[in-house]
């Protein structure tokens, strides 16, 4: 699949969003952030099996999965509300995943 922003009108638009999303998560955690674009991510927390898709849901959050970010030790899922407009990206570990499949 293409590379995409959920609701971006058009790729250009989609690139300025992106660019933004990667440098709020680099400032709010501190970390380098990757240049990959991440498409789908399987993992466990807490014993629990989980996914995440941009442009679906996140379980736990419930909101939408706008990125998936790579930084040195973790990925980092960007929700609105959580690594967006506000607040740090959900981090999971390296360790944790199980899949990882990126954007054409």
């Amino acid at each position: 699949m293409k590379f995409f922003i959920p609701h971006a009108a058009t790729r250009d638009q989609g690139e300025i969003v992106y660019q933004s999303i990667k440098k709020f998560a680099s400032q709010q955690m501190a970390w380098e952030i990757s240049d990959r674009r991440i498409m789908f991510m399987k993992y466990s927390h807490d014993s629990k099996e989980y996914t995440v898709e941009v442009g679906e849901k996140e379980k736990r959050t419930g909101e939408e999965v706008i990125a998936i970010l790579e930084s040195t030790g973790s990925y980092l899922v960007c929700t609105e509300n959580r690594g967006v407009v506000r607040g740090e990206p959900i981090m999971i570990g390296k360790h944790e995943v199980s899949l990882v499949n990126d954007f054409e």
